[in-house]
C-alpha cells in the first residue's frame, strides 16, 4: 500500500511538471493598435499594445523610428505616406499594423517646391489672361478689380510693346531665399515710378490702358521671402475712389476669406512680377488672392499719382504661372 502511493505521489508530480512546463512554453502573441492624425505636416500617432517589448515605426518617407507607443512626427513634404507600426514581444513574436496619411502642401511650399525642389521653384508671368483675375482696381482689403479695368486681353505686354518683360523668372526656395532673374537687366515696373527712376524708361504704347514701364533696375542680391496672415495696414491714395488725400487701407487674412489668403512679404529692393512703390526703400505690397500648384493670382500696390509716387494708388492684378 505504501509502495503503491509512492508511485502515485510520483505519478501526479510528474504530470504538475509537465502541466506547468507546457503553460511556460505558450508563446506570447503582442497586438498593436492606432490612430494617425495629422495637422499640418505633423502628425499624432497614439497607439495602444499589449506584450510589446520593442517598437519600429516607418514612416513612409524613408525614416523610421523606435518610438514606444504614442508620439509625434512632422513630414517635410505634402503627400500620402503609409506609416506602419511593428511590436514585438519578449519571445520573438510580432504585430503590424499601416494606416495612410495625406499631408496636404502648404503655401510656403507650393511657393517653392519644399525641400525637395534643391533649385527651388521658378515663377513667370502667364501670357494668357485669366478672366475675373487680372486686372486693375482700387486698394481695399476685399482686393476688387474695376469693371472699367477687368479685360484684359492675352499677350497684353506684347500689345503695349514691353512682350519681353515675360521672361523675367522669380524663384522661391524653401530655405526662405528669393532670387530675380531679369532677361535684360530691366523690370517691369509703375509707369510713374519707371518714369523716376530711370531716364532711360520704356513706357507702354498707351499709358492709360496699361500704366506699365520697362525700367533699368539692379535687383539687391540676397533676396529673402515669407507669407505673413498678420493683419497690414497701407498708406495709400485711392485715385478710383475720387480721394484727395491719403489715407490708411487695413489687410486682414481670416481662414475662411475666399478672395486672399495672405501677404506676400519680400526683402527690400525686391518685387514678384511688378516692381513700384519704391521697392528699394519700402517693402513691395504684394497681396496673395490665390494659390495652387499651377497658377498664383496676386494683387500688386502701385503707383499711378505722380504727386504721390510713394504711396498705391491702385491695385494691379496678374497671374503667375510656374516656369516650363
Amino acid at each position: 500500500m505504501k509502495r503503491l502511493s509512492f508511485l502515485l505521489g510520483i505519478t501526479l508530480l510528474f504530470s504538475g511538471a509537465l502541466f506547468f512546463s507546457s503553460c511556460s512554453d505558450d508563446p506570447i502573441i503582442p497586438t498593436l493598435n492606432f490612430i494617425a492624425e495629422p495637422d499640418g505636416y505633423e502628425v499624432a500617432i497614439t497607439a495602444e499594445s499589449t506584450d510589446a517589448s520593442t517598437w519600429v515605426w516607418n514612416y513612409g518617407d524613408g525614416t523610421s523610428s523606435t518610438a514606444p507607443g504614442s508620439h509625434s512626427y512632422t513630414y517635410k513634404q505634402s503627400g500620402t505616406y503609409t506609416i506602419t507600426g511593428t511590436v514585438t514581444s519578449g519571445d520573438g513574436n510580432t504585430a503590424m499594423k499601416t494606416v495612410n496619411v495625406t499631408i496636404a502642401a502648404s503655401l510656403e511650399e507650393i511657393l517653392s517646391g519644399g525641400p525637395s525642389a534643391t533649385n527651388g521653384k521658378t515663377w513667370i508671368m502667364n501670357v494668357n489672361a485669366s478672366a475675373g483675375k487680372d486686372g486693375g482696381g482700387i486698394v481695399a482689403n476685399d482686393v476688387p478689380i474695376h469693371p472699367q479695368f477687368s479685360l484684359v486681353p492675352d499677350n497684353v505686354l506684347t500689345l503695349f510693346g514691353l512682350g519681353a518683360e515675360y521672361g523675367d523668372e522669380f524663384t522661391f526656395k524653401s530655405d526662405g531665399t528669393y532670387k530675380i532673374d531679369q532677361k535684360n537687366g530691366r523690370a517691369l515696373a509703375g509707369i510713374v515710378y519707371g518714369m523716376i527712376i530711370d531716364p532711360n524708361v520704356i513706357p507702354s504704347d498707351d499709358w492709360g490702358s496699361l500704366p506699365l514701364s520697362a525700367a533699368t533696375y539692379t535687383v539687391p542680391a540676397g533676396g529673402t521671402w515669407s507669407i505673413d496672415k498678420t493683419d497690414y495696414t497701407v498708406n495709400v491714395f485711392n485715385e478710383f475712389t475720387g480721394a484727395t488725400e491719403p489715407e490708411d487701407v487695413k489687410f486682414t487674412f481670416p481662414d475662411n476669406d475666399t478672395k486672399k489668403v495672405g501677404r506676400l512679404k519680400l526683402s527690400a529692393g525686391q518685387y514678384f512680377g511688378v516692381l513700384d512703390l519704391f521697392a528699394n526703400q519700402h517693402p513691395a505690397l504684394v497681396i496673395l488672392k490665390e494659390v495652387t500648384s499651377e497658377k498664383i493670382h496676386i494683387a500688386i500696390g502701385m503707383n499711378s499719382v505722380p504727386d504721390h509716387a510713394d504711396k498705391p494708388s491702385m491695385l494691379l492684378h496678374i497671374t503667375m504661372v510656374p516656369k516650363k
